[in-house]
């Protein structure tokens, strides 16, 4: 600047109004110019910030994910207990002794866990006013589809399983005398064995507990928690975000699933797609698929498909010779095709 003036000063001396416009107009450039760049670097770092906020928002996403996963799958871990209980109960194959030996069988429908979903990292990610990419824009659809209709209807059948067994306990409280030596003292008397084995109205009280728990209850919490983990792995892969292991075994711990399986109505084949197990439902007599879904492996020996717990059955050698797939009174057994 001070060389400006001073070339302007000998303009105006030397009575050069031509160089002093010169001069001048070179001045008002470098002012614009100089503006202009402390513009672009404000917005650069404007820029930057907005995007290293928003990565740490989706970071908090996809920690917020996975407490909410573990919260589904504790409810799911209730459930797949329950599933050979019900379906005993509901096929009237449980004698005295199961009951005395097994005190689960009394405690089916006096006991509930219910999903609890966190929103706090959702709701600061969708308020944030930073710019997103917009690559993120389809995660950001399904995070509201996750955190909207999903998360309502869950929450409405959290809340109806909950009151279900809540008036449970109001009803045998005040009808049944065995109730308070039952939670006293831990074990079923004799006279709640022939309760649950004889009275038509607990065995209508068990049915009612299969639609709306196992059939419902489990279904929407799998909407859930299925949509959730994929959209963890979509933020891993796209973003480059931590990818939680243990939600899903890896595709190369689950070779042993892979193959044809056959059962007296539908055959169900296993297939790696994508490194992700896919199951397709095969009606039997005509070869029409049924249904197409993913196959979600929790440990080596179970593992979810479509709505079904699904366990692996294997010969004395310990090789996989089959699957079992249930949901309350629904079982069936599958033999894998050699």
């Amino acid at each position: 600047m001070k060389l400006f003036r001073g070339m302007r000063a000998l303009s105006l001396a030397s009575g050069n109004s031509a160089g002093y416009l010169k001069y001048a107009l070179g001045e008002i450039v470098f002012v614009v110019v100089g503006i202009l760049l402390a513009f672009q670097i404000d917005n650069w770092n404007t820029h930057r910030n907005s995007v290293l906020n928003a990565q740490h928002l989706y970071e908090q996403v996809q920690s917020e994910l996975v407490l909410n996963i573990n919260n589904c799958n504790t409810v799911l871990a209730q459930y797949r207990g329950k599933d050979t209980l019900v379906y005993d109960i509901l096929h009237r194959e449980v004698t005295r002794q199961d009951y005395i030996d097994h005190l689960e069988y009394s405690l089916v429908l006096l006991t509930q866990e219910e999903v609890e979903v966190s929103t706090e990292a959702f709701l600061n990610l969708v308020n944030s006013q930073d710019v997103f990419a917009k690559d993120q824009g389809n995660i950001v659809l399904e995070l509201k589809q996750l955190y909207g209709h999903d998360k309502r209807d869950l929450d409405k059948l959290n809340k109806i399983a909950t009151n279900n067994t809540l008036e449970y306990h109001k009803q045998f409280k005040n009808e049944q005398t065995w109730y308070a030596d039952l939670f006293i003292n831990l074990k079923v008397p004799d006279v709640m064995i022939d309760y649950c084995m004889e009275d038509p109205f607990y065995f209508n009280s068990m049915v009612h507990f299969h639609f709306i728990n196992l059939r419902n209850h489990v279904r929407y919490t799998l909407n859930f928690r299925n949509r959730a983990i994929d959209i963890h792995e979509r933020l891993a892969e796209e973003m480059n975000l931590a990818l939680d292991s243990t939600l899903v075994l890896k595709s190369v711990e689950c070779q042993h699933l892979l193959g044809h399986y056959s059962a007296p109505d539908f055959n169900l084949n296993i297939v790696m797609e994508q490194n992700k197990l896919m199951g397709y439902q095969i009606e039997g007599s005509t070869g029409v698929e049924l249904d197409a879904s993913r196959v979600y492996s929790e440990t080596p020996d179970e593992f979810i498909f479509g709505s079904m717990f699904g366990r692996v059955v294997r010969d004395n050698a310990g090789a996989v010779s089959g699957l079992r797939l249930s949901l309350g009174r629904i079982s069936t057994e599958l033999v894998k095709d050699s």
